[in-house]
């Protein structure tokens, strides 16, 4: 508790009078601070002065502060304090939602109410409204719906004293004989709750409150209230359940889909549409999940959908890692969902939806370097020898914005009589990369006549089309992209730094196409399948063939599962060149243990190579092996299995 002596100096205000009861009404203050603030805020107020700018500073990012008083058991007396900068109304606000709110249903007795407006001149110069309401509990039962009720309260009262926008939208919402529809629905939620008390208990009132809350008015007055009851009972069932499972396995990602068809009675006639609710928890700080991130995933199987005007909203209550979220879709050309489709959706989107979230990345700062881009310059003119040599390009990721990429591009050539510069080059084309000119400079001359030219620029391009299915971005297509371009407008020129990039892409791109319609894929899962492989230079010289074949069983492996009574599966195909090992378990463990058991056979680098990859909460571990030794073969399986087994044990 905070030492009275500890308060920085009160001024207390009735409309600017002050008389013989301010000194009584500034110790009532004060003794409330007391309580309400934390002990360390101003512990050094007196004995320290230069720490007073950073006790101000902690003092009004604190604001707004709720405090409360409870016991364990009833009848008792509980104490509720609102500490915030001064707004009007704010008491009458405090006061009718812990007085109707706190035990949903039931009008509480209040036994005090304080409230004074008041500044701390040495703190800030906003004046400042401290408010106390302390009920009377008779029943036990009252007591445990409040403290479950308690932190949404909370939640409410410091985004009502805030504003009055939100005040007034909270108290509407609650006063329920305002609005027949939420009469209606809240009837209907109670319904729920006498009729299944084993799924809902009276939390749902409070998911009902807060839903309200968060939805627009229209949404609501164009839907009828047993379908905005479907809605609320569905978004608690969710949270409901993903609270249990993120508490028994918080590592994993957990996604919980309904859809059902929704028929909306509006003026120019009946409108069928489908609703989709979706449950989700986040795994790192800095996830996003939003409207976008759903249409694009329900737009591979429906391409025509389209999203209903002001029908999405999320439900996600502060650093809570759980959020829920409603949206409605229909088609652009009017007709309805097929059975067909909808059954796609749902078994298809859980599994997208998942690879759709998005993690949000700080921006890279980095400086140019422009040692480096001399010593590219140098070693680009140093490639150019005769008159026929063709122009030597390097590209090198430079930044990222919320739109664009940038690329630095350095591009050396000989300058023949009527070339033109690349700048006239980019403005005469009709491309969508965007030139920015850097500098020009000769590096040198061929046959003491004819210079060599080094123009450094950057490119900017949109990066709507480079991203990936978890909005990660594809450097590899950018920059594959810039140089189909550059070739386009400049002519023929080399890749200088990217013949690696270039070499992996062919081989992708051959075992995109051996592929063909043999397996239904993701291709999210087919390039980190292809990155993960290592050694690295695996990906521009192993066999297409030798690839499919794993990815294949990667396809399979994913698609059988487990047994309930295993926690791992493994696969071992021979062919007369190739051994091939796909492994699947829950503990990504097992592949040090492998990595450790293989190094011992002492298999050359060129003869084996290794993919690991991440799909849906489990591990695939696959291993391509080359030989054609009978004996190394066979002692390589047998490690395999006894790798596997005693991990199992």
């Amino acid at each position: 508790m905070l030492r009275e002596s500890c308060v920085p100096r009160i001024e207390v205000y009735f409309d600017g009078v002050q008389d013989a009861n301010t000194a009584l009404y500034c110790s009532a203050t004060r003794h409330l601070l007391c309580n309400l603030l934390p002990e360390e805020l101003f512990g050094q107020w007196e004995t320290d002065p230069d720490a007073q700018a950073d006790q101000k500073e902690h003092f009004l990012a604190l604001l707004p502060l709720m405090h409360s008083t409870l016991v364990d058991r009833a009848p008792a007396n509980l104490s509720f304090q609102i500490l915030s900068k001064s707004r009007p109304n704010v008491c009458k606000f405090f006061f009718e939602l812990i007085s109707r709110w706190l035990v949903p249903g039931k009008q509480l007795n209040v036994v005090l109410c304080y409230s004074v407006d008041f500044k701390m001149p040495d703190v800030c110069s906003d004046l400042l409204t401290l408010c106390e309401v302390k009920v009377h509990l008779e029943e036990q039962a009252d007591l445990d719906k409040l403290q479950r009720n308690l932190p949404l309260i909370e939640t409410e009262s410091k985004l009502g004293v805030q504003t009055a926008y939100f005040a007034r939208r909270i108290l509407d919402i609650k006063g329920q004989a305002l609005d027949e529809k939420t009469t209606t629905v809240q009837d209907y939620v109670a319904y729920l709750i006498k009729r299944r008390p084993q799924d809902f208990d009276v939390d749902l009132m409070s998911e009902m409150q807060h839903i309200m809350v968060v939805c627009r008015d229209d949404f609501k007055s164009s839907r009828d209230a047993r379908h905005l009851s479907r809605v609320i009972s569905v978004h608690y069932l969710f949270r409901k359940a993903l609270r249990e499972a993120v508490r028994l396995s918080p590592e994993m990602r957990h996604l919980s889909l309904k859809l059902f068809r929704v028929r909306h009675h509006l003026p120019d006639g009946d409108k069928t549409v489908l609703a989709l609710l979706v449950g989700v928890n986040f795994l790192r700080e800095k996830e996003v999940f939003e409207k976008s991130h759903i249409m694009k995933a329900v737009q591979n199987y429906v391409p025509s959908a389209q999203v209903v005007e002001d029908s999405f909203f999320a439900n996600r209550r502060g650093s809570e890692t759980i959020c829920t979220l409603y949206l409605e879709i229909e088609k652009s050309n009017g007709e309805g969902f097929t059975k067909d489709e909808i059954r796609s959706l749902r078994k298809e989107l859980p599994i997208d939806l998942k690879d759709r979230i998005e993690h949000l990345m700080h921006p890279v700062f980095m400086p140019r370097n422009e040692e480096e881009i001399m010593r590219n310059v140098l070693s680009l003119s140093s490639q150019i020898k005769f008159m026929r040599d063709i122009p030597q390009v390097t590209i090198s990721f430079d930044e990222q914005s919320h739109t664009s990429i940038f690329f630095t591009v350095i591009l050396v050539r000989v300058l023949k009589p009527g070339d033109i510069s690349l700048q006239e080059l980019f403005r005469d084309a009709d491309t969508y990369l965007t030139y920015l000119h850097d500098q020009d400079k000769v590096v040198g001359h061929l046959r003491n006549k004819y210079p060599k030219e080094a123009t450094i620029f950057r490119i900017q391009l949109p990066k709507e089309g480079f991203l990936r299915r978890d909005h990660s971005i594809d450097l590899y297509k950018a920059r594959q992209a810039v140089f189909s371009e550059i070739s386009r407008i400049v002519g023929e020129v080399r890749d200088f730094n990217g013949g690696m990039i270039s070499k992996q892409n062919e081989l992708l791109c051959t075992v995109r196409e051996q592929l063909g319609d043999r397996a239904r894929y993701n291709d999210l899962l087919l390039e980190n399948f292809f990155y993960s492989l290592t050694p690295v230079v695996m990906r521009t010289v192993l066999a297409p063939e030798a690839l499919k074949t794993l990815f294949l069983m990667q396809l399979e492996a994913i698609d059988k599962g487990f047994f309930k009574e295993e926690g791992y599966s493994l696969k071992i195909c021979n062919d007369p060149k190739y051994i091939y090992v796909m492994i699947k378990g829950q503990d990504r463990a097992i592949r040090d243990d492998l990595s450790r058991m293989l190094s011992k056979l002492q298999i050359s680098s060129s003869e084996l190579t290794n993919s690991f990859a991440k799909v849906y909460d489990a591990s695939y571990i696959g291993y391509i092996y080359r030989s054609d030794d009978p004996n190394k073969r066979r002692s390589y399986c047998q490690t395999i299995h006894n790798i596997v087994q005693s991990w199992e044990k």
